[in-house]
């Protein structure tokens, strides 16, 4: 007769595809942000040149497919979901005082992500592991305009071993993403629209606690 311990061990140097899926919890830091006007308008009083958006917490979940290489590798694609909620947007700047709002709106990232893993194999069903990633970043912002971007992450976790391709774990994620941009360029600012405005100078950064669910095939 197989003891558990033996199952758990013969899952640990079996090689295969797994899938994953994933929730959590997104923290997302705030966006400070310059915005500038399409030259060809002459306003009487200078517009707000800045806006900060004070970002709260929010929702993320994923799902990806990946291969484990039995030695302590990993690789995985992943797409992941996170929305979070938008508490204040102040824009100041010019010649008017800061205004700040409270709309009910939200951002919104879409991430397509390339992971690898180090799993610390040991002779309990915890295995402690890091890992990082490489991907895009789409991010819808207050207005429901989107930009892509470049994105790196990194994480770490501890996942526990049921046996039989099936394990759980928990992590943290830390992602950040190249400046984000909304609106035209200076090159592409028509006279036929005087009032257009670009929206750029920074970037998605995010952490997330997540709980996954792996099956190894």
């Amino acid at each position: 007769m197989a003891l558990p311990g033996a199952a758990i061990a013969q899952d640990a140097v079996d090689d295969g595809i797994y899938v994953r899926v994933a929730a959590g919890a997104a923290f997302v830091s705030d966006f400070e942000q310059d915005i500038t006007y399409n030259p060809n308008l002459v306003f009487a009083i200078a517009p707000p040149s800045r806006q900060t958006l004070a970002i709260g917490e929010g929702l993320t979940a994923a799902v990806a497919l990946g291969f484990d290489y039995a030695d302590g590798i990993r690789t995985e694609l992943e797409y992941r979901y996170a929305k979070t909620d938008i508490d204040s947007v102040t824009v100041g700047g010019g010649f008017a005082s800061d205004m700040t709002s409270f709309p009910d709106v939200d951002v919104k990232a879409q991430l397509v992500m390339a992971n690898f893993y180090f799993d610390f194999a040991n002779d309990s069903p915890f295995t402690p592991f890091i890992g990082g990633g490489v991907g895009g970043a789409f991010v819808t912002n207050e207005a429901g305009d989107t930009d892509a971007a470049l994105a790196l992450q990194g994480r770490a976790g501890v996942s526990y071993d049921l046996g039989d391709g099936v394990s759980f774990s928990t992590e943290y994620i830390y992602l950040r993403s190249n400046e984000l941009s909304y609106g035209p360029t200076d090159d592409d600012f028509a006279p036929a629209g005087p009032f257009e405005s670009r929206i750029d100078g920074d970037r998605y950064q995010s952490s997330s606690m997540m709980l996954s669910f792996r099956k190894k095939f």
